[in-house]
């Protein structure tokens, strides 16, 4: 930490990110909010969630685009600042209740998120360059345990805010402000920015371009590439539907629940963000050792107890101590991978890197919130809790496949 806190890079880049990270969850929720007012409720608000993730799907896109750009730090700058005016024009519109509006808004949120996903594949080789290959896992690591932390508040912040003025052109505003203020935190470290000269370099072809990818993910994972793309779609698949199933199991137990329902769920999300946070920022000494591998197993190890209790003692402390635990350990998954490919990844290709990663996290989302949450509600939750130890399962045999 002390160490990191002497780069200037990497502080310019943290500080700009928690920025974007305030504006961006703060006008989710508002307009999450804002969706609910119309007549068509349901139907408004599932396009805006459905709007929210999708631009994780186009993260091997802007991935690719990020690495055709020569000048990173250029565009990186540049995109906070077309984010900004979007969110400006955005608050001109969010002032009138009229449907057509509510879907150029979301829209514009859309758009905006997409220019996010394209500038988290920009920060990558920037990172890459800018921090030493030993201090890279644990850079990560606090760039997420931040922004696990920031969106927390970012949340909070917005419900305050509608709350206290119920003014959401304010909120537009508010986001249009905290992507100026990335810009200008940008702006201020531009120097630290720049990158190494390197000979220019032709864009690989597509097919070129997957099988780079290929080799550097097997050599920074050291393992088979699918079995590694599917051991993650497993495991985001099942830890996309934790939650809402926990939430059912915490409904049909609530009479046996030593707290109220809604504390049942505070303490329970707030366990887990503990442990999230906590995974995130301890990547020095013991925990830089342990593999990704191991850490992949031991969530998949902590998740079947999960299920386990589920299906037996149904015990809600067991409950939320293993959510601290899988926070923790997801909190540790995502740095090591990232770090590990960071160290033998060509620049060229770092920016597509991390837009596969973001893609296939954002494509097991529906696998778990909707087809596990759908089996629990249709045929029964014990037939949902088995379905899952069975992925987990698969996901655990698929890590023992080398490359």
């Amino acid at each position: 930490m002390k160490n990191l806190s002497h780069n200037r890079a990497f502080v310019t880049l943290t500080v700009a990110d928690i920025f974007e990270t305030i504006g961006t969850s703060l006008f989710n929720i508002i307009l999450l909010t804002y969706a609910r007012t119309f007549a068509q409720a349901s139907l408004m608000v599932s396009l805006v969630s459905v709007a929210t993730v999708l631009p994780g799907v186009f993260g091997i896109i802007t991935g690719r685009l990020a690495d055709t750009q020569s000048n990173k730090r250029g565009w990186l700058v540049g995109l906070k600042f077309i984010q900004a005016m979007l969110y400006m024009v955005l608050a001109q519109l969010i002032t009138s209740k009229q449907v057509g509006l509510l879907l150029i808004i979301i829209a514009i949120n859309l758009c905006s998120d997409v220019l996010g996903m394209m500038s988290s594949s920009l920060r990558m080789p920037l990172l890459q360059a800018k921090v030493t290959a030993d201090l890279q896992e644990e850079a990560l690591g606090i760039n997420q345990g931040i922004g696990v932390l920031v969106q927390t508040l970012g949340q909070a912040l917005g419900v305050s805010i509608l709350a206290a003025t119920g003014d959401y052109q304010l909120a537009g505003y508010l986001n249009a402000v905290m992507f100026l203020l990335a810009g200008v935190v940008l702006l201020c470290g531009y120097g630290a920015l720049k990158l190494p000269s390197v000979p220019a370099a032709t864009t690989p072809p597509f097919r070129q371009l997957l099988q780079q990818v290929r080799v550097a993910m097997e050599a920074g994972a050291h393992m088979n590439v699918l079995a590694l793309l599917a051991s993650v779609l497993l495991l985001n698949a099942v830890g996309a539907s934790v939650d809402a199933l926990l939430n059912l199991y915490l409904i049909d137990h609530g009479a046996a629940l030593p707290l109220s329902f809604g504390s049942a769920v505070l303490v329970m999300n707030t366990a887990f963000v503990i442990g999230s946070v906590a995974g995130n920022l301890l990547h020095t000494g013991w925990f830089q050792k342990w593999s990704f591998r191991a850490v992949m197993l031991t969530t998949v190890v902590t998740f079947e107890g999960l299920f386990i209790n589920l299906l037996s003692w149904q015990n809600y402390w067991v409950v939320v101590t293993v959510m601290m635990i899988g926070g923790f350990c997801m909190g540790q998954a995502n740095p090591k991978l990232m770090a590990s490919l960071l160290k033998v990844a060509d620049r060229q290709i770092v920016g597509s890197l991390s837009g596969i990663i973001n893609s296939l996290a954002t494509i097991s989302i529906p696998i778990g919130s909707v087809g596990l949450v759908l089996l629990a509600n249709v045929v029964g939750p014990q037939a949902a809790y088995l379905t899952a130890m069975g992925l987990l399962l698969a996901c655990g045999g698929c890590l023992f496949i080398r490359h």
